[in-house]
């Protein structure tokens, strides 16, 4: 330590738990950070891109300002268009749309508006809810490093003082 002072070692049901908790709040950020993105007729169009597997779907949520036209393309590899829907909105009013991958591989969407201006979500719905794999990895962590810190305090020997009575 810098200031001339010792530390104790860190012991491996600290590392468990500190390792537990990480996965635990991890996942929350992972899940819990989507945002909606601001797009106009004059700014470049949202593009974005994810690996699907077959049977995961992309769903867009148009939220307009004023009247819009909306333009949202789907290209598997940046090869060939899988995907288009045009939609008119009306001032304040939303509308959604789906896509299902038929294979896996990468997929790059882009939406645009052509007039207008609105907010987009994409929300990716996956079947083989692979993302929430970190949950029960953080919690069988947490576990073990409690277990081993309960089992660590077992062991320890006692300092205590005798004192003679007589």
């Amino acid at each position: 330590m810098a200031g001339g002072g010792a530390a104790p070692a860190m012991k491996m049901s600290d590392l468990f738990i500190l390792l537990g908790v990480t996965f635990l709040i991890g996942g929350l950020f992972i899940h819990g950070l989507a945002s909606s993105e601001t797009v106009s007729e004059e700014s470049e169009p949202y593009s974005n891109g994810a690996s699907l597997l077959k049977g995961d779907s992309l769903e867009f949520t148009i939220d307009a300002t004023n009247e819009s036209t909306v333009v949202i393309e789907i290209m598997f590899d940046d090869q060939e268009t899988v995907f288009t829907e045009s939609m008119v909105l009306a001032p304040g009013n939303s509308d959604s749309a789906s896509f299902e991958a038929s294979e896996s591989g990468y997929y790059t969407y882009t939406v645009d508006f052509t007039k207008g201006e609105g907010e987009v979500f994409v929300d990716l719905d996956r079947q083989l809810l692979i993302d929430f794999i970190v949950y029960p990895f953080g919690a069988i962590c947490l576990v073990f490093g409690l277990y081993k810190r309960k089992d660590e305090k077992m062991g320890e020997s006692v300092d205590a003082v005798l004192e003679d009575i007589n």
